[in-house]
């Protein structure tokens, strides 16, 4: 064992770059990873460097979690289960039928 964390993150942000493989385009997301670091630091450099290598620009609120993983812990940190959430950052560039039911 190396000591390693485990931990999951989310950033807030906005693709810069589309990416195919993750079938992102131009706008806002949220880029959710699981990580094993040495610390929280560590695992939010971890995000923000393979967010940008994704065409992801991180420039939001940025959440570190400690969880329990998926994958084994390794001989050296590393990220895994990436996944992007678009978003509309202004709900006035939703149309009606989108806009959410608020239930009162």
């Amino acid at each position: 064992m190396t000591g390693f964390t485990h931990f999951t993150l989310l950033a807030d942000g906005e693709v810069f770059e589309p990416n195919l493989e993750f079938e992102t385009e131009r706008g806002r997301y949220i880029m959710a990873m699981k990580a094993w670091a040495k610390d929280a630091e560590e695992a939010a450099d971890m995000i923000v460097e393979i967010g940008q290598s994704l065409g992801f620009r991180p420039d939001g609120e940025l959440q570190v979690f400690v969880t329990s993983p998926e994958e084994p812990e390794e001989d050296e940190p590393y990220g895994y289960d990436v996944q992007f959430t678009s978003y509309l950052e202004d709900e006035e560039e939703m149309d009606g039928e989108d806009r959410p039911k608020w239930i009162h």
